[in-house]
């Protein structure tokens, strides 16, 4: 039989302090506590990795300025604790035992987890440039975009931006082969191999040429905003199918005269009033003013909105830059969701 315990309060003290490790295994009933100085803290972990890389005391000893005898003692010291050899003397020098090689394993990835650290503490502090990757739909470069990339290097000017936009299949993808930190996208379809951290309702807008001799309504139909030529996006965008389900609630069969996958020339065709154009706002959001430009909502409370993903892969872990700039992302969907009056439905990592 195997018996299990719990490290008392004086264990767990020694546990904690800086030059002790304390280990407690169980084999036939039999609690047995080693008491492992000089490990990982302590100068000895370093004296041990160097004697693994040169396969000698001696060289170990030449690298660190150290005398051979001292780090010898220390070796004889800790493989009496351990009840194990961590080297193998051979006649052409040392070679680590599987214990060995378990300990300054162990040690290298302490020290690398603890360089990362290091690292990502100098990022917060300030002291030095990161850079933040992120992939988005165009659909959401208007307006979206632009608030919260402005909160952002408000406060963390010294942090580049990289942002790629594109379709919604691109950003996925740019996501999950590294080439962007995070994405935002519209996509309706599911989205294998990435998660969503947090999410929000966008509705469709009509983007009416501004008139100053008339009076434009806040609101107008879906038969209103198709009696006239309609500029609208390809089918890259998630806002055609939108305009296309519109259409279909009033059995109309439209002829854009213009679509194209750019929404800004979009923007400045219906400016030049070449007819109307779409676009999409937040839940909540007022309309935007823009010179030449007038926003309408369309009253159709059936026409579905369209779901703004922020979306992670699961299987990288991102720079402490890159976790602020998505915080800040995961923070104003939130404020979406609130103004909209309902709480955010969150898939976290």
């Amino acid at each position: 039989m195997h018996s299990n315990y719990c490290l008392n309060r004086h264990q767990i003290t020694q546990f904690l302090q800086p030059t002790k490790f304390v280990r407690c295994v169980s084999f036939s009933s039999t609690r047995y506590t080693f008491r492992m100085s000089r490990l990982l803290f302590s100068r000895f972990a370093h004296y041990l990795d160097e004697i693994a890389n040169h396969g000698s005391i001696r060289k170990a000893a030449e690298k660190l300025n150290v005398s051979a005898s001292a780090i010898n003692k220390q070796l004889i010291s800790a493989e009496e604790e351990f009840g194990v050899a961590l080297f193998e003397r051979m006649p052409r020098g040392m070679r680590l035992t599987s214990a060995g090689e378990l300990l300054v394993n162990g040690y290298r990835e302490w020290n690398k987890d603890l360089s990362r650290i290091k690292s990502e503490i100098e990022e917060l502090k300030g002291l030095r440039r990161g850079e933040v990757k992120i992939a988005v739909s165009q659909e959401t470069v208007p307006d979206f975009l632009p608030a919260v990339i402005a909160r952002f290097t408000k406060d963390h000017p010294r942090i580049r931006n990289a942002i790629a936009v594109e379709d919604s299949d691109r950003v996925r993808q740019l996501v999950r082969d590294g080439g962007a930190d995070f994405g935002l996208t519209f996509s309706p379809l599911p989205l294998p191999g990435v998660i969503v951290t947090r999410s929000a309702d966008f509705h469709l807008i009509a983007m009416l040429p501004a008139d100053s001799g008339i009076e434009q309504p806040d609101s107008i139909s879906i038969g209103e905003f198709f009696k006239k030529p309609t500029i609208v996006p390809d089918t890259s965008s998630h806002l055609r199918d939108v305009v296309d389900i519109a259409a279909a609630r009033v059995d109309i069969r439209f002829q854009p005269v213009l679509t194209t996958n750019s929404l800004s020339l979009m923007r400045s065709m219906v400016r030049e009033g070449c007819g109307y154009g779409v676009t999409a706002i937040a839940s909540g959001m007022v309309l935007p003013h823009e010179d030449g430009l007038h926003y309408s909502r369309i009253a159709d409370s059936g026409l579905p909105p369209m779901v703004l993903s922020l979306i992670v892969d699961p299987r990288r872990s991102l720079s402490m830059t890159s976790i602020i700039a998505r915080r800040y992302f995961e923070e104003y969907l939130d404020e979406i969701a609130v103004r909209a009056g309902k709480v955010a439905a969150h898939s976290l990592e």
